[in-house]
């Protein structure tokens, strides 16, 4: 799927084109239809803290196979991008993984930016002792655009990520709960009755009286109160947590009625 490009002198940039193929159309179609559809093309930078490429990095799509029974990590030259929002994850030996989804449109071009932190020493006993006592949500290095014509629109926006390996040795079986621990998620949690909590998000006025709003893997169909949703989901089978704290800084495809934050959570299997 990937057609390497020599990387511009200037830049000095690897970057990779990555074609995500339109979902195919239904059964009832015509196939000249399905033969009309344009493919939307993905264009990925990948380079360290700096900006110096970063040769072979991995590129992969949290997707559910034909046949499986969980969602999984599938190398993204072995599978098509469906349209619709897809997350994905860029690795590469010697640095911190980064995931965070992205919104693909028929016949869309998008052009995507992704920075990696070295990464640091974990055999400590302090830095063990560090990461069980915090759940901090990171922020996305990476510049997101989708190109239409002279246009750009940013699809990143003011995102906060908390991957799988932040959260997974936690006790805690509520999102609510989840929530009030994480560190660097700039919402607002506050205790309700029966030990659930409320979560606020940061109106466009700038207070956090917004009641935040979750969508499920990625399907803007699935969009539910937080409090809705922490009554149907455990953390248990969740795989990455994505936080829009701001409704102002929403990208449009992730956008719910009210203009408040939103929160995209990510599972093995529903």
């Amino acid at each position: 799927m990937f057609q390497p490009t020599v990387p511009s002198v200037l830049t000095r940039q690897l970057t990779l084109f990555a074609l995500a193929l339109c979902a195919s159309a239904p059964a009832l179609a015509t196939s000249a239809a399905a033969q009309g559809r344009k493919q939307a093309v993905v264009q990925i930078e990948v380079g360290d803290s700096i900006g110096l490429p970063l040769p072979d990095a991995k590129i992969e799509v949290f997707t559910f196979m034909d046949g499986g029974v969980f969602w999984e990590w599938v190398p993204i030259d072995s599978t098509e991008l469906p349209v619709g929002i897809n997350l994905l994850r860029f690795s590469h030996p010697g640095y911190r993984s980064t995931t965070f989804s992205v919104p693909v449109r028929e016949q869309a071009t998008l052009s995507l930016r992704v920075r990696l932190d070295p990464q640091h020493d974990t055999s400590s006993k302090e830095a063990k002792e560090a990461k069980e006592a915090n759940v901090e949500a990171r922020t996305v290095r990476a510049i997101g655009l989708a190109l239409d014509g002279h246009a750009r629109t940013d699809i990143i926006g003011r995102r906060r990520v908390l991957e799988h390996e932040s959260f997974e040795s936690e006790s805690v079986t509520r999102f609510g709960a989840l929530m009030q621990r994480a560190r660097n998620t700039e919402l607002r949690v506050l205790p309700a009755s029966g030990g659930s909590f409320r979560v606020l998000a940061q109106s466009a006025g700038g207070s956090y009286n917004c009641p935040l709003q979750v969508m499920v893997n990625g399907d803007r169909r699935r969009i539910l109160p937080f409090e809705t949703f922490d009554r149907l989901f455990a953390v248990v089978d969740a795989e990455t947590i994505e936080i829009f704290p701001a409704g102002h800084s929403v990208p449009l495809s992730y956008q719910s009625s009210g203009g408040c934050g939103v929160m995209i959570v990510w599972f093995r299997s529903l």
